[in-house]
């Protein structure tokens, strides 16, 4: 499974418009981090992001479409990968998060090949 999205540059921001399953498993990726049991340094260690932060991340995501700075996207994309660490078994996995570990990791893939295709060097 290959994920594509649809991201555009615009100044300091990248605007990223996901389906509505794209939406629903990074949120539950962000609320697995956030509401994981080893608190908000665990949370900082795996997203660089603390758990407030997370919780405006995944209020954000509520829309298809959504404008991230380079940082916010890192959010994102930890969050997935962290996921796919944090939960050692794929029917684990599905039960808790709604997905696959396949459909994450080509989520997060997705997010690092296509927003270096939208451009811009920081």
């Amino acid at each position: 499974m290959r994920a594509s999205l649809r991201i555009k540059r615009e100044g300091k921001h990248y605007l990223l418009r996901l389906t509505q399953p794209q939406r629903d498993l990074v949120r539950e990726a962000l609320l697995f981090i956030r509401d994981s049991a080893d608190g908000n340094i665990a949370s900082l260690v795996r997203t660089g992001a603390c758990r407030a932060s997370l919780t405006q991340t995944w209020e954000r995501l509520a829309d298809g479409e959504v404008r991230l700075t380079v940082e916010e996207v890192h959010v994102l994309f930890s969050a997935l990968a962290a996921v796919v660490v944090a939960i050692p078994s794929e029917q684990e996995f599905f039960t808790r998060i709604g997905f696959f570990r396949e459909q994450a990791v080509s989520l997060a893939n997705a997010l690092t090949r296509d927003i270096a295709s939208a451009g811009g060097s920081q």
